[in-house]
């Protein structure tokens, strides 16, 4: 666990009427998030950014079964400008709180969200859907005129296509049509700003506009459309062995390697290093299957537990994807629980083990996931990683640390019983993580004889 991101529950606000109680949580960038649940299991998520008390809004979504986040944009813009970076693009980190949310709720299974965005959120709704990564949100639905998009920070990402190249205040900007977008987007407005939206959108691929004026019922309809869609384009279950257990599957690429990788995620859930290093890999024709520690982790576990679920994972794909040999990978959580799964698989399974890579380890593991334990950062029950790690074979691990990350602990292992490499960045490896998946395969090669 590391204390990059901030999260916690904060409170629970108690409205008055027949709605359920919201509550108000922390993450990140993200500094007063109000959920509001359904009244059964939701079967969709909603991010609603706006001012953030918009709560009969979302309590109309929840209404209609999904999980609602409200997002207050300008508490959202202050918290970006107060960072160290010198652009901002929060798709990532709308994504991060997406998996967080849908893991805090216990959801079965993750879904990506659907965008909604009134008012200054419409500008940030929009600009999700014309930059953020294919598939990581279900779609996009924004209500009124599109303002300019103010993050406190110039974007990382669009200049000369969302906004202009050159513009006289970079960190507000005037957004742009783009030729075509990465999820629908479906823009609902008054009849007076129908004709300049509709302008707006014209040529762009993917994009919807309609009069609504302030009915609920189009937003509600779009919405529950959407996660329709996204749900019948998710990628199909794990085989029926490993059903019960949260994972991806990330097929190869290219010419196909004689080993797969299994890699465990870090506690913010499947999402933002872990996709993108298990892409990395899928280009160079390793296929993966990706385990998502913040659902795992959800309920209390233990070493042995862990140990007898990774096992049945290995079995199951070596057999469907006929691969004698598998590659560990654990990212922060992942890695800081994975040796006392290494060191706890079945002779016949710990054999077919190549290599045993560590990403961003800590001092001390923790099998269950507490709220708690982000405002803390301590867990009583957490225990020591270094004796576990020194219990693997030496020449099959690797040890990786970002060389500014204060909680690094790679290189504090006695000499000879890991091979350690540092790269540039924090604990996140200042987002290349092209460079993180080259420093895998450089290490541990395509393949390794196992033992």
């Amino acid at each position: 666990m590391k204390p990059v991101v901030m999260w916690g529950v904060v409170a629970a606000l108690l409205l008055v009427g027949p709605a359920a109680a919201q509550e108000r949580l922390r993450h990140g960038f993200f500094e007063d998030v109000v959920l509001t649940r359904p009244a059964g299991q939701a079967t969709h998520t909603v991010l609603l950014l706006d001012t953030g008390d918009d709560h009969a809004t979302a309590q109309a979504l929840a209404d209609d079964g999904a999980l609602v986040a409200e997002i207050d944009v300008a508490r959202l813009r202050a918290a970006l400008a107060r960072s160290a970076a010198a652009c901002v693009f929060p798709d990532g980190d709308l994504e991060n709180l997406s998996h967080w949310l849908q893991g805090y709720a216990r959801l079965p299974d993750y879904r990506p969200p659907v965008l909604v965005g009134q008012g200054e959120g419409a500008a940030l709704v929009y600009a999700m859907a014309a930059q953020a990564q294919p598939g990581v949100f279900a779609g996009a639905v924004t209500r009124g005129a599109l303002p300019p998009l103010a993050l406190g920070k110039p974007p990382c990402q669009g200049a000369g296509t969302l906004f202009a190249a050159h513009t006289p205040q970079p960190d507000t900007v005037t957004l742009q049509p783009v030729p075509a977008l990465v999820m629908p987007w479906l823009a609902l407005t008054s009849t007076a700003e129908l004709g300049a939206l509709q302008r707006f959108a014209r040529g762009i691929d993917g994009a919807a506009v309609r009069a609504h004026g302030d009915a609920p019922a189009p937003l509600r309809a779009a919405v529950q459309r959407l996660a329709r869609l996204s749900a019948r384009a998710q990628p199909a279950a794990p085989p029926s062995d490993v059903r019960d257990l949260p994972l991806v599957e990330v097929p190869a690429r290219g010419p196909a390697q004689p080993v797969f990788a299994i890699l465990l995620s870090g506690d913010g859930g499947w999402a933002g290093l872990d996709t993108e290093v298990a892409d990395a890999l899928a280009a160079r024709g390793i296929a993966v299957v990706g385990f998502d520690s913040l659902r795992y982790f959800w309920s209390a576990r233990t070493p042995d537990g862990l140990a007898h679920d990774l096992d049945r994972v290995v079995r199951s794909y070596a057999a469907r994807w006929g691969r004698a040999q598998v590659l560990l990978i654990g990212y922060s959580q992942g890695a800081d629980v994975l040796p006392f799964a290494v060191n706890r698989l079945s002779p016949a399974t710990r054999a077919t083990v190549a290599h045993t890579v560590l990403i961003g380890l800590g001092r001390r593991a923790s099998f269950e996931f507490h709220v708690g334990n982000w405002l803390s950062a301590s867990d009583p029950d957490a225990l020591e990683i270094a004796p576990e790690v020194l219990r693997l074979s030496a020449d099959q691990v690797l040890c990786i640390e970002g060389e500014g990350d204060d909680d690094a602990t790679c290189a504090t292992l006695p000499p000879g019983h890991v091979t350690v490499r540092t790269l540039p960045g924090g604990h996140h490896f200042d987002g290349d993580y092209a460079r993180l998946a080259g420093a895998i395969l450089d290490s541990v090669g395509g393949t390794a004889p196992p033992r």
